[in-house]
């Protein structure tokens, strides 16, 4: 598969996308991890649904 310059660029673009993306979910994971029970935590549901 060959992949031009542009290519390359929209691709490096898109995995730093993903990678800040990632970092802000787990962040938000750990802080509604801190919250308490996890089986009622709304803020941990909607985070865990997020990193899908």
């Amino acid at each position: 598969m060959k992949i031009t310059p542009e290519g390359l660029k929209k691709m490096k673009e898109e995995l730093k996308t993903l990678i800040s993306k990632r970092e802000e979910i787990s962040k938000r994971i750990s802080e509604a991890k801190d919250l308490g029970d996890l089986s009622e935590n709304a803020e941990y549901s909607q985070a865990r649904e997020a990193q899908s």
